[in-house]
C-alpha cells in the first residue's frame, strides 16, 4: 500500500510539473500564427527585441561580448505566448533585456538546437555566456519579477568567473 501512495505522488508531482508549461509529446497546429518580423527577421512582437534564430543570436552574442537569453517556444504554447503577452512586455524585462542577446528559438522551426538543450517543455529559458557556457534555466512559464532575478543571476554567473569556450 505504501508504494501504491508513493507511485500516486510520484504522479501527481508529475501532472503539476507539467502543467507549468507545454509539454513536446506532440506536435499541435500552430494556431497563434507566426510573430510578426521586421525586414531584418527580429521579431517586432514582442517588446523585448529577438534575434530568430540560435546561430544568428550566438554569432551576435560573441561579437557583441553579451550573454545569452534564449527563450525555446513554439506557436501552439499556450504559455509561451502568454509570456510574449505579459512577461516580455514588463518594463523591468524590457530594460534588463538591453544586457543580453535575446534570442528566440521556434520548436517547429528548429528542433535540433531544442534536442541539442535537451529542451523537453515549452517555454524553456535558458541563459548562457557570451561562449556559449549555460548559467542557469527556467521551465514554464513564470512572472515578470521572478524572470528579471533569473536574469540579474545570469549576469552575476557572468561576471564572477571567466568561461571556457563550448563550441557548436
Amino acid at each position: 500500500m505504501l508504494t501504491l501512495n508513493r507511485i500516486a505522488s510520484g504522479l501527481l508531482l508529475a501532472a503539476a510539473a507539467m502543467a507549468a508549461g507545454c509539454d513536446t509529446s506532440g506536435t499541435a497546429p500552430n494556431v497563434a500564427g507566426d510573430a510578426p518580423r521586421s525586414a531584418a527577421g527580429e521579431a517586432t512582437d514582442p517588446a523585448v527585441p529577438f534575434v530568430a534564430g540560435y546561430d544568428r543570436g550566438y554569432r551576435l552574442a560573441r561579437e557583441q561580448g553579451k550573454p545569452m537569453l534564449v527563450f525555446f517556444t513554439a506557436g501552439w504554447c499556450n504559455f509561451c505566448n502568454q509570456m510574449v503577452a505579459e512577461t516580455f512586455a514588463d518594463a523591468q524585462v524590457i530594460e534588463w533585456s538591453g544586457r543580453f542577446v535575446c534570442i528566440e528559438v521556434d520548436a517547429d522551426a528548429e528542433p535540433d538546437i531544442c534536442r541539442q538543450f535537451r529542451v523537453q517543455g515549452y517555454p524553456t529559458i535558458q541563459f548562457l555566456s557570451p561562449r556559449g557556457v549555460p548559467l542557469n534555466r527556467v521551465v514554464g512559464r513564470r512572472p515578470a519579477d521572478q524572470l528579471v532575478s533569473q536574469m540579474q543571476a545570469a549576469l552575476g554567473a557572468t561576471a564572477s568567473r571567466t568561461l571556457p569556450t563550448v563550441t557548436r
